[in-house]
């Protein structure tokens, strides 16, 4: 080609400024009309690959509508079309006499003379231009007027794209912030898990989705679905090899042409570009949004990724929180329980007690006729008091026959919001659950002391990251906690507090020890460790 310096006319000039979109389809469009305009070909279009050259979105100008929808697909970037250089242009006088050519498909328009070339956005390759059908066939002058629109085009696509992904982060945020207040307003609000679901697939443009959450013991379930085999996807439980779990466990999302490795649930097996976003948070992840497109979709891109993990992120919290208030709630509620039936206890019942004894005392020493009318209201105030003590062992017992599990994760919950982090937990669920069934004042004892260790971490420990562990071991019952703070000089100040536990553990026939993790280290950090018999 010449290195001649193509003369800007004012019609190129005016075509260039006039590609200065921000709606990206509009850049396209006026792109293929400058370039027809100014080269004088037939036909033109724009096609935008995958990074396996499947063509994934496809613009043209000068080909009738009816001849698009009766060949049914866009050219992917084989033959002739693979020949296209990155940079400069591939011009073929007659592309049938090309030996790349491979043919045309059924009812497509002759074409003739043939200019290809790149078009580059910030260094990628975004698609190709293709040019077609000039009499005469495409001059050095028509490179260059091409090359010069694909360089302006190339900012504007630029330009375009940066402006749809401000939009569609401001749509995600605006999403997420709704969902938000929606958990905080009602913790059990399915509606909210619905517009997770629901937003995050039409921001993402997937045609398919699902939230994960966790289920019974270690599994994790799709607990709400959207879009194509919805009904198929509802409550299946996630492969324990599959590489949803990965993401979960990692907290890393991902992104890929096809549903990735290991098992893969047949459903989900039908699916195409897929994309994976954990609901992580606070060191934890407490769901997996799964979205999904049709096969020969475009796949998602790491944007996507990125803006459906901020996304998910906020979910997370939001879920933290609700999760938090419920338990506050829950907590606050069996606390009342456990104050009504105090009251009753100090109150209602001694009083009714007490009134019990002077209608035993008055029976006694009055009249034979009036009698009877006396003991019978001295019977209905013994058997309210009957009612009172069963109402008052309802209510004291409402927190002891919950599960141990259930009571210790609500205690986990709510040191979330003193220690500023979550808690690790190693846990034998079902050995615990084993030994506080043998003895249900076990389970008020583990409880006091997590929550005693727990809140003295939080509040003198000055800790970055907790572990606790719970194990019974046959005849035994331990609970350890470790952390990385002061050391045992920090968690030893609420002296009354580790007395207490020390005395529970001499009551069951155990100990009570604290010592340094690491000894010597500026930051020791402490084990406490809780061990008595079961």
């Amino acid at each position: 080609m010449s290195e001649e310096i193509l003369p800007v006319s004012d019609a190129l000039a005016n075509a260039i400024v006039g590609m200065n979109r921000l709606d990206l389809n509009d850049v396209l469009d006026r792109f293929l009309d400058a370039a027809t305009e100014h080269t004088g070909a037939k036909m033109a279009a724009i096609n935008i690959l995958d990074d396996d050259g499947i063509s994934v979105e496809f613009h043209y100008n000068g080909i009738p509508t009816g001849v698009m929808a009766h060949i049914g697909r866009a050219p992917n970037a084989v033959g002739t079309l693979a020949q296209i250089p990155r940079e400069g242009c591939l011009v073929i006088e007659e592309l049938t006499k090309h030996p790349a050519f491979r043919g045309l498909p059924p009812g497509h328009p002759p074409m003739g003379s043939f200019l290809g070339a790149a078009l580059v956005v910030r260094d990628e390759l975004f698609g190709y231009l293709y040019l077609a059908s000039k009499e005469g066939g495409f001059t050095e002058r028509d490179q260059q007027i091409v090359l010069a629109l694909a360089a302006a085009a190339s900012s504007a696509i630029d330009n375009a794209q940066l402006y749809e992904r401000a939009l569609l982060r401001e749509k995600w945020l605006t999403a997420s912030q709704d969902i938000t207040t929606q958990l905080l307003a009602d913790p059990g609000d399915e509606e909210a898990f619905e517009r997770i679901v629901q937003a995050a697939s039409e921001l993402a443009g997937a045609t398919s989705a699902a939230l994960v959450l966790p289920g019974v013991g270690e599994e994790w379930v799709m607990e709400f679905t959207l879009g194509n085999r919805s009904d198929e996807l509802l409550g299946q439980v996630l492969p324990e090899d599959g590489h949803a779990l990965t993401v979960i466990r990692s907290g890393e999302g991902v992104v890929a042409s096809e549903p990735p490795g290991g098992t893969v649930l047949p459903a989900v097996r039908a699916f195409g570009p897929t994309l994976y976003a954990p609901l992580h948070s606070e060191g934890r992840t407490s769901g997996l949004l799964m979205l999904w497109r049709e096969p020969g979709m475009a796949a998602f891109g790491q944007n996507d990724l990125s803006t459906a993990q901020r996304f998910a992120s906020q979910a997370a919290m939001a879920l933290s929180f609700a999760e938090l208030a419920h338990v506050k709630n829950v907590s606050h509620m069996l606390e009342e329980r456990e104050r009504i039936a105090d009251d009753l206890h100090d109150f209602v019942s001694q009083e009714l007690f007490a009134t019990a004894i002077q209608l035993e005392t008055i029976a006694a020493n009055v009249p034979a006729e009036f009698r009877p009318r006396l003991l019978s209201t001295l019977d209905h105030v013994k058997r309210a008091q009957r009612e009172v003590r069963s109402v008052m062992g309802t209510l004291s017992g409402e927190r002891t026959s919950e599960p141990l599990s259930e009571r210790l994760r609500r205690e986990f919950v709510l040191a979330q919001d003193s220690l500023g982090f979550t808690p690790r937990v190693d846990v034998s669920w079902e050995d615990v659950a084993t030994a506080a069934a043998a003895d249900p004042t076990l389970s008020d004892d583990a409880v006091a002391v997590v929550r005693e260790l727990l809140s003295n971490v939080a509040r003198h420990a000055q800790a970055t990251a907790v572990t606790v562990s719970l194990s019974a071991p046959p005849g035994r019952f331990i609970i350890t906690i470790t952390d990385d703070g002061l050391g045992p000089a920090g968690a030893t100040k609420r002296h009354s507090g580790t007395s207490n536990l020390a005395n529970r553990a001499i009551r069951r026939q155990g100990t009570f020890t604290l010592a340094p993790v690491r000894p010597g280290a500026p930051r020791p950090g402490t084990a406490a460790e809780w061990n008595v018999e079961a």
